[in-house]
């Protein structure tokens, strides 16, 4: 896309964005980044695996969550419309580009929905019957392995 058609972009943007209020501010946003990343459905994990998760999460931090922190933070002040990741990828990529972006948001919007009912019923199941969350254990058996041997497992 030619600067020119940008800038005619992000000012057509802006014009529509003026009229908008901001219901959100930066505490609700933080708040809820942390709720969306952390959930309910990591308490499990962290439990089982215990301490050790801790080098996981604070290289989570310094690797992903920084390095994305920092895009958004560079973009948000370069570009400062509404629409966000949508707006920014139509402006450098064209609007197919955007399109795709905001088609791939959706349908991960529709599965994370999908997998938080999933969770929610879950963990319903465990605290009213105190087992819908832990498989019973079997037997231990030999059984076929993914790469193809075979193993004992305690499954």
């Amino acid at each position: 896309m030619s600067t020119q058609l940008a800038e005619d972009r992000v000012a057509e943007v802006e014009a529509r964005s003026a009229g908008l209020r901001k219901e959100l501010g930066l505490t609700d946003l933080v708040l809820m980044q942390i709720m969306y990343v952390v959930g309910a459905s990591w308490v499990g994990v962290a439990a089982k695996i215990g301490s050790a998760h801790t080098i996981f999460w604070l290289l989570a931090i310094v690797f992903y969550y920084l390095p994305q922190a920092a895009v958004v933070i560079f973009l948000s002040r370069l570009m400062p419309l509404e629409g966000g990741l949508y707006q920014w990828t139509s402006i450098a990529l064209g609007r197919f580009a955007g399109f795709m972006l905001a088609w791939n948001l959706w349908a991960y919007a529709v599965l994370i929905g999908a997998t938080f009912g999933v969770t929610i019923a879950n963990n319903a199941a465990y605290l009213l019957s105190g087992s819908g969350a832990t498989p019973r254990r079997r037997s231990s058996r030999h059984v076929r392995c993914r790469c193809g041997t075979r193993a004992r497992c305690h499954a």
